[in-house]
């Protein structure tokens, strides 16, 4: 009885490693500094979550998380800067070729430059994921 607890309170424990919109296990710590710039976007404050994004992204261990990547691609694209969020958002997809967050977003990015064929390319890449990522994707290629 004792090993089932632990190893059910193990699990329940890992759930908390999997970061949003990733089915990777990114097995580098994000930062304190990470959560706060997530927070910063969630406030709509883009250009402030872009600076602690880029200084965390000095390091060369953050340059390969998939989840900051996304990040930081979607505080730039939110800020306008389209080009660098596309570099951004495939980057972290040669890290993590599924990740749900960054397709979703690239393919929000290429609606928003009339790329409407590229947008549905990536939403048949959702498409067998039963996820929100296709729901909201196929919404915003369907509404713009």
């Amino acid at each position: 009885m004792k090993t089932f607890l632990v190893l059910l309170v193990s699990f329940f424990l890992s759930l908390n490693a999997y970061a949003a919109g990733s089915d990777a296990d990114n097995t580098v710590v994000k930062p304190r500094a990470y959560k706060k710039a997530v927070k910063l976007i969630k406030k709509e404050n883009y250009s402030e979550a872009v600076k602690l994004l880029e200084e965390i992204l000095q390091k060369n261990k953050y340059q390969q998380d998939p989840d900051i990547l996304n990040e930081y691609a979607f505080a730039l694209r939110k800020s306008g800067d389209l080009s660098n969020a596309e570099i951004n958002y495939n980057k972290a997809l040669k890290i993590d070729p599924n990740h749900k967050g960054a397709l979703e977003y690239l393919g929000e990015l290429y609606v928003d430059t009339k790329r409407k064929d590229k947008a549905n390319l990536i939403l048949v890449k959702l498409e067998n994921c039963k996820c929100e990522e296709y729901s909201e994707l196929k919404s915003y290629i369907a509404n713009n």
